[in-house]
């Protein structure tokens, strides 16, 4: 009697420690799972729309880009500013990824299924308003459109709560195309 009582023990023992090692194994597998789990970069998808430059203050001007979002999926998504969206700077030649600038989201949208809405991003930066409004001052305003641009491919747009990852281009796709052949040889 006391050999089975011993062998019960040990089969106990031994069901304890697979099922302490089945879970840890579980708990591992859905650790590893969460960690691995990438960006959808094709649920919500961009067009630019335009750029604008208001002004913030006499020594302050923001360019403002405005973006189309086409929601590719078919539950509504909302977007809003918080600590689960962050922006970044995408720099060319390599699309290496930077928050030293600071932009913004203009405003929270709605985006509902297979529809599209329109959203802006807003940067701030140092600029000395002219007095009046001549050629010389659009072409400071176009000045400053550009050296804000200069280096920039894009932003991206990193939603963590739902795993979205939106590029938003600085140039339209008709800008980026090489043009047309003048027939010459």
């Amino acid at each position: 009697m006391r050999h089975w009582k011993k062998l019960g023990w040990i089969g106990l023992a031994v069901c304890g420690l697979a099922l302490v090692l089945l879970l840890a194994a579980f708990s591992r597998a859905r650790f590893f799972t969460a960690r691995t789990n990438s960006w959808n970069s094709r649920a919500i998808e961009s067009t630019l729309a335009g750029v604008r430059v208001h002004e913030v203050d006499s020594a302050h001007a923001a360019v403002v880009f405005s973006y189309d979002l086409d929601n590719r999926t078919g539950t509504d998504y909302r977007l809003a500013s918080g600590p689960n969206v962050v922006i970044m700077s995408r720099l060319k030649p390599n699309g290496i990824l930077t928050a030293a600038q600071q932009v913004s989201l203009d405003s929270a949208a709605f985006v509902p299924a297979n529809d599209r809405t329109r959203i802006s991003l807003e940067m701030s930066h140092p600029f000395d308003w002219p007095t009046q409004r001549d050629s010389s001052a659009d072409r400071q305003l176009r000045q400053f459109v550009a050296d804000q641009v200069a280096g920039l491919q894009g932003f991206v747009l990193f939603d963590q709560a739902n795993r979205y990852q939106i590029e938003l281009a600085t140039t339209s796709p008709e800008s980026q195309q090489a043009p047309a052949s003048n027939g010459q040889n």
